[in-house]
């Protein structure tokens, strides 16, 4: 099986390289989580992973980190975003923060 599933992120300002874990059942890393605990969050990696497909408007939450000197998010969940308008609605928030909070 696949150590992680990498996919790039882009909200049309820019794009990131994103990483979700997928073996949380063989990782040494994930080894002092309770068994049970470490089963959930595996089949809710899986999920994840499943969803993902190119041209999809998702929600990606995860930690921000540097990787041989580039950015990535390690992934933490994902949500396929179901609102047809959601992505313009992100275009005209990113627009509005610019306004007020750099340009302001």
């Amino acid at each position: 099986p696949n150590k992680f599933l990498r996919f790039t992120l882009d909200d049309g300002t820019h794009s990131i390289t994103c990483i979700l874990w997928l073996n949380h059942l063989t990782s040494p890393f994930f080894a002092s989580r309770q068994p049970a605990t470490l089963r959930v969050i595996s089949d809710l990696a899986k999920c994840f992973a499943d969803d993902i497909q190119f041209g999809k408007v998702a929600r990606v939450r995860g930690r921000v980190s540097s990787y041989r000197g580039d950015l990535q998010v390690t992934v933490s969940d994902v949500v396929i975003e179901r609102d047809p308008d959601a992505e313009t609605l992100h275009r005209l928030d990113c627009i509005s923060l610019g306004r007020r909070c750099y340009f302001g």
